[in-house]
């Protein structure tokens, strides 16, 4: 559940004041996400997101908005965070920090209506990103490393837990493999990190607006960043939907073709995908949740993912190919 605080009216007045804006007329609470409060608010000139984001440093917040700000301004369709009066993209409010961004038109897909044509705009839209990235001067690593991951692993597995054991079987051996595997010398440049579906936004039909919620974008392998994409869009119930894989990987490649070590590396970064988000989704979801809570995201999923993977680059069919 993305709402870990109620605002009321004169909270949202308070805020969008501190940014400059006057006008409140309404809000409401957005149920996405996992970490921060959403809000879609209306004022006299117009619709707005507000965010609080929970649990994230100064340096974060400015870090992400930098980000989008950057992308924006070189064409990639996002965005970017409103400055407040002294320049930065973010307010102090009741020791919270809160973004406010432009509302943007459209809607996120069900699982079920992707398309090969969505797809291929996500493909385009990720190779126009990443092409935008050469000159942005923050090279930071992001927060999901292959030493993080395995350290929650570590974490996950000391807890015993009965019914995370065959998940803990798996994952381990393979982020195991995988530290010897996974090639060293990708390109790298700005990454997304979580381009899921439900951080894309579409209009009438395929027609794509935006990409939102950078709030994992860093420097980072470009391979890496779109097998997430391809493990989020392409996958449906139980394996892989060949012709929306394909449709996004190849509007990937007509505008940003890999090299020869990402088409060779390709399935060691499919597979360390589909741990990092297997792992994730057990120590931010599953760990988490609350007795009776509602089920939300299934790190069994991400396992089911990382099985088709192997799958696939077993039978050396060519669908997860470069």
């Amino acid at each position: 559940m993305a709402e870990w605080r109620t605002l009321d009216a004169e909270d949202v007045r308070a805020i969008l004041l501190s940014f400059g804006i006057g006008g409140y007329r309404a809000h409401r609470a957005i149920a996405v996400g996992t970490i921060n409060t959403n809000v879609k608010v209306e004022t006299d000139a117009g619709l707005l997101f507000l965010r609080v984001n929970e649990g994230k440093s100064l340096d974060d917040v400015g870090r992400e908005g930098a980000i989008v700000a950057y992308v924006a301004a070189h064409g990639v369709p996002t965005p970017a965070p409103l400055q407040a009066p002294a320049g930065q993209p973010f307010v102090l409010w009741r020791d919270q920090i809160v973004s406010l961004f432009p509302w943007v038109g459209g809607q996120t897909l069900a699982r079920a209506a992707v398309t090969p044509a969505h797809a291929a705009a996500v493909g385009a839209t990720l190779a126009r990103l990443h092409r935008a990235s050469a000159d942005f001067p923050d090279r930071r690593a992001g927060r999901y490393e292959p030493d993080e991951i395995a350290r929650r692993l570590d974490r996950v597995a000391a807890l015993a837990r009965p019914e995370l054991a065959s998940a803990v079987a798996i994952l381990t051996p393979e982020l195991r493999r995988l530290a010897g595997e996974r090639a060293a010398d990708l390109p790298m440049g700005l990454t997304h990190g979580d381009l899921f579906i439900d951080n894309v936004l579409f209009a009438d039909g395929a027609t794509l607006t935006a990409l939102i919620d950078f709030e994992q974008a860093a420097w980072g392998r470009l391979a890496y960043d779109l097998a997430v994409t391809v493990l989020a869009f392409g996958f449906g119930r139980d394996d892989f939907r060949a012709d929306v894989v394909r449709a996004l990987i190849e509007a990937y490649v007509a505008l940003r073709p890999p090299t020869a070590a990402e088409r060779g590396a390709f399935g060691a970064e499919l597979r360390f995908a589909a741990c990092r988000f297997a792992v994730t989704r057990i120590t931010d979801v599953h760990l988490k949740r609350q007795a009776g809570a509602a089920p939300g995201k299934q790190f069994q999923r991400y396992l089911d993912r990382l099985a088709r993977v192997h799958a696939h680059l077993d039978a050396a069919d060519g669908l997860l190919a470069l």
